[in-house]
């Protein structure tokens, strides 16, 4: 193996456990990270159909439709059909789906500055412009 091949290797290491150390913050919580990003993303924004959160989170209809049918069941998010047409389903955020996705977006922003700690400024302008290229080079293949 190749040092570019170790490289990699270490950096899906990385990924792997940062991205579970995060995970089981956030499983204290009764959400999955699916339905978190589903909680970010009407955060974010507003009143969705149920059409264009499929399209924005890369779900089949009915995978998104029983998404938002446990999350209306957990009364984190309301359902409601569009008055001009009754066809149209469209969800936003519940009172309490607003205060669960502060809790959470704060714990996760409390995770990256204890992550990123032991870093300077110059540090981490250099590692985000690496992650924006990772970025780049992801989109380009989609």
């Amino acid at each position: 193996m190749g040092d570019r091949e170790r490289y990699i290797e270490k950096l899906d290491q990385i990924f792997s456990r940062v991205g579970r150390r995060m995970r089981q913050r956030m499983s204290q919580e009764t959400l999955t990270l699916g339905q978190y990003s589903l909680l970010k993303l009407l955060s974010d924004w507003g009143s969705m159909t149920v059409g264009e959160v499929a399209e924005q989170l890369d779900l089949s209809l009915a995978s998104a439709s029983a998404m938002i049918d446990r999350l209306v069941n957990q009364s984190l998010i309301d359902r409601f059909r569009s008055e001009s047409d009754r066809r149209v389903v469209s969800v936003q955020l519940s009172s309490l789906g607003r205060m669960q996705i502060a809790e959470l977006q704060k714990q996760r922003r409390e995770f990256l500055d204890h992550l990123f700690s032991r870093m300077t400024e110059v540090d981490l302008k250099t590692l985000l412009e690496l992650i924006e290229r990772v970025e780049e080079s992801s989109e380009r293949d989609e």
